[in-house]
């Protein structure tokens, strides 16, 4: 706080201290304990949602297998009624009996536990009996003997003499007489099947009789609660589940068990879990009765009997278990006794799932609902963490600006990235403040000035230019390009769209407009600002220079290759490299330029691996490629390759408009240079300015300023210091860097020519002619006078090829290198 005066120092001082807690702790204390409840309270509801649709979907499952598997013991109950009704068509013998029941066996898997004949002939009786292994026949005389007598229970009344009577489980007697045992007794708990057969007159002539073992049933209970069962879809869980049949009468005959066969006797211990009542009754042991106090059971007892299928939520009695209920479902097993009669409910089916897959999933929901809080969290502060410094850098930004301000006293418009309405607002308001107070300021001495103005009275006000045209165009603000015509904004919408995008960018235009400049602004703009922007310059260079200084080499790849060059691409990895001059590159670099851009890949000189390269190509040229192209100098291929983006750089001469905003920004900028302050212009010289067609564009421009303020005696130019048929040599440079004018007198330059008969390029020719006699240069000074941007490499190979020739002189070593231009010896100095 030590920018504020002490009084409102003292103020801050005393805020109280939440109002001193950073924002990003705000938003921490503010939005986890929000979003903590938030997801708490989803996940509650979410819990109680899902649990009342999983309860639905077991309750579905437990109905959809009850009813399954009442269906498959109708099945099997009606197989057996089909059985004697195919038995009863055909003649009634022990032979036939014998054959029906090997037959069914076979093909079954499975045979009845007994069938019989019974008639008023006691010699014409027959009844088979399963035992064991074997299918044993009761003599005539013992049939008497079975106990219950099928006779006796066969009542015509509710089946008609044509129906099909079915008991319920039974436990039967039958008498075996054998050798090895005599008078003993075979016992089996069986349900049968009884009907009557007609004799030849139509009437009545006996009984027959097929009975199946309760085992059967059993089995079938059993394998609907296996993995083996026709409605197995899923792995199950481990919880306990089972079915039981049971009576009209309320008695629970038997239940499912884990096997199937006869090797486990008939139970009903998981049946009667939970219930009181009457365990056991004549003839079946296993049966067991509740009492009349659970209404439940009753009330799905009654249901049956009614042909009601339905489903129950039972209490859990076992304390020990985490699941308070079970389902209980149910459905009536049907039996058709006469075919004109609608099927009967004979019997009950019950299913039992005592599945805790609802408290699991609630449990593994809890889980769930912990770690998308616990993650939630992190990310959360991450967030706000990021946010904040988002939000609080460019107001810390501010008031560092601010604070120089202060210090300093350079009340100048601050100029900061903004990225919310709000800080540009405030930014806003403290530009404002500040161009009041230097307002202020500048009205105090506009009285000295205007003094001065007065005797300058025809002095252009560049400013005032400057302004009424801003006023008439929407000003893109690209600080490497000036102006505020339509074509420059539009030459601006351009960069800023090639700089929005990652793809090469072919720049074309004449010489003097601004294409290093365009590419400058390009990198500046785009998402590889941070990283390297290399320039080469195509026509300054012989091919085995350029192709040196694009791709490097290795050491010792050649004799002077006594280090390793990484090259421009290398260089420029992650970056722009931008190639000014492309037309000028010899076919072999053309055809390594394309390798490179269409592989992003390259190869040393002296090196057998190739370098992966990530390199935005910028490519300049002052020449019509197309032309190029068509005459077979340039490659259509790396044409179209550089081709992705096209921009051109406008000449000065269609935009005429703008020179007012690029003489005000040099003429400052050499009067900064020069040190001339307060240097201002003439409306006859702006003038001037307009109506010429500048040829060399906004170089040429540029130095005929810079040459007129060199040369002006006063602080004023007028039109006759304004030498457009007379410029000064300049160089590419940037509008933001100092630049070195060297006017050249004619006297001079014919003293500097190069010798006769000796070939140099066009830099070499260009640096002897300004080097003065005795005059000595180093490296750095010839590339300053040739070109600021020239490399290092192709220097000290001008400045070594000029010594070879006998042009230059060489003196001393290493950094001390300085070259001179060689004296003249010929006739007339010899005569002096």
């Amino acid at each position: 706080m030590a920018m504020f005066p002490p009084r409102i120092s003292a103020k801050l001082n005393r805020i109280p201290a939440i109002h001193s807690l950073r924002i990003r702790t705000k938003l921490l204390l503010t939005l986890l304990p929000s979003t903590i409840i938030i997801l708490v309270a989803t996940g509650i509801a979410t819990n109680w949602f899902s649990g009342q649709f999983l309860n639905e979907a077991i309750q579905r499952n437990v109905r959809l297998r009850t009813l399954a598997l009442a269906h498959e013991v109708e099945i099997f109950l009606n197989e057996c009624r089909e059985d004697i009704l195919e038995l009863r068509q055909g003649p009634v013998t022990r032979q036939a009996l014998n054959q029906f029941w090997h037959v069914h066996h076979s093909i079954h898997g499975w045979g009845y536990a007994c069938v019989a004949y019974l008639t008023s002939d006691a010699d014409k009786c027959v009844y088979l009996v399963w035992q064991g292994d074997k299918l044993t026949a009761i003599p005539p005389a013992d049939i008497p003997l079975v106990r219950p007598d099928p006779r006796s229970r066969f009542d015509v009344s509710q089946t008609g003499q044509e129906g099909i009577a079915i008991s319920p489980v039974v436990e039967a007697t039958y008498p075996i007489t054998s050798q090895e045992h005599l008078n003993t007794a075979t016992v089996n708990r069986i349900i049968r099947f009884t009907t009557f057969i007609r004799g030849r007159n139509g009437n009545p002539d006996g009984l027959l009789v097929l009975a199946v073992s309760v085992y059967q049933l059993r089995d079938i209970l059993t394998q609907f609660n296996s993995p083996h069962s026709p409605v197995y879809a899923f792995i199950r869980s481990q919880e306990l589940r089972y079915s039981f049949l049971f009576g009209m009468d309320g008695w629970i005959w038997f239940q499912s068990e884990e096997t199937t066969g006869r090797a486990q006797k008939l139970s009903s211990q998981l049946a009667r879990a939970g219930f009181s009542g009457t365990f056991g009754k004549p003839g079946l042991p296993s049966a067991f009765r509740p009492f009349e106090e659970h209404s439940d059971y009753w009330r799905m007892v009654n249901d049956t009997r009614q042909g009601t299928a339905g489903l129950i939520t039972m209490p859990n009695p076992d304390p020990s278990s985490d699941a308070d209920s079970y389902y209980m479902g149910y459905a009536p097993v049907k039996f058709r006794t006469s075919t004109d009669k609608d099927p009967a409910v004979y019997a009950g089916v019950v299913f039992v799932d005592r599945s805790r897959l609802g408290m699991w999933a609630g449990y593994r929901q809890v889980d769930v609902i912990f770690v998308i809080a616990l993650v939630s969290t992190i990310f959360l502060s991450l967030l706000v963490y990021v946010l904040s410094r988002l939000i609080t850098r460019p107001i810390f930004d501010l008031a560092a600006a601010v604070d120089r301000a202060q210090k300093t006293g350079d009340l100048k418009e601050i100029d900061l990235p903004t990225r919310d309405y709000e800080t540009s607002h405030l930014i806003g308001s403290i530009n404002g403040l500040f161009a009041t107070i230097s307002q202020q300021v500048e009205e105090l001495k506009m009285k000295d000035v205007q003094l001065i103005e007065a005797a300058q009275s025809e002095s252009v006000r560049l400013e005032e230019e400057i302004r009424a045209l801003k006023k008439n165009f929407l000003i893109q603000d690209i600080q490497e390009i000036l102006g505020v015509s339509p074509i420059i904004e539009s030459l601006k919408i351009d960069i800023l769209k090639a700089a929005s995008v990652d793809a090469d960018v072919l720049i074309l235009g004449d010489t003097g407009t601004g294409k290093q400049l365009a590419a400058e602004a390009i990198h500046r703009l785009s998402n590889r600002s941070t990283r390297p922007f290399i320039s080469i310059n195509c026509g300054a260079l012989d091919e085995n220079l350029l192709m040196d200084e694009l791709f490097g080499h290795k050491k010792g790849a050649f004799t002077e290759a006594r280090t390793e060059r990484r090259g421009a691409f290398l260089a420029a990895n992650g970056g722009i490299l931008f190639l000014d001059e492309i037309g000028t590159a010899s076919p072999k670099v053309q055809q390594s330029l394309l390798r490179a851009l269409s592989m992003r890949k390259i190869t040393p000189l002296g090196s057998d691996r190739e370098y992966d390269v990530d390199v935005r190509v910028i490519a300049a040229t002052n020449e019509n490629l197309l032309e190029l192209v068509e005459a077979g100098r340039f490659r259509e291929d790396l044409y179209y390759r550089l081709k992705v983006i096209n921009i051109t750089t406008p000449p000065l001469i269609d935009h005429c408009e703008d020179i007012p905003v690029l003489a005000n920004h040099f003429l400052k900028a050499a009067a900064s240079r020069m040190g001339k302050k307060d240097i201002s212009m003439t409306r006859g010289a702006l003038h001037k300015l307009r109506t010429y067609d500048w040829p060399g564009n906004i170089r040429e421009l540029q130095n005929c300023i810079t040459g007129a303020v060199a040369m002006a005696e006063s602080s004023l130019i007028h039109a006759r210091d304004i030498k457009l048929d007379a410029c000064p040599i300049s160089f590419p440079t940037r509008s933001e860097r100092p630049t070195a004018a060297v006017w050249l007198n004619p006297i001079d330059e014919e003293q500097h020519r190069a010798p006769d008969g000796v070939a140099l390029n066009e830099r070499q020719k260009k640096a002897v002619s300004i080097i003065s006699n005795g005059e000595e240069i180093s490296r750095s000074d010839y590339q300053k006078l040739v070109d600021p941007d020239l490399p290092r490499r192709t220097a000290v190979y001008d400045l070594q090829d000029m010594v070879k020739k006998g042009v230059l002189e060489m003196r001393g070593r290493g950094p001390a290198t300085r070259y001179r231009l060689v004296r003249d010896t010929g006739p007339n100095d010899s005569a002096k």
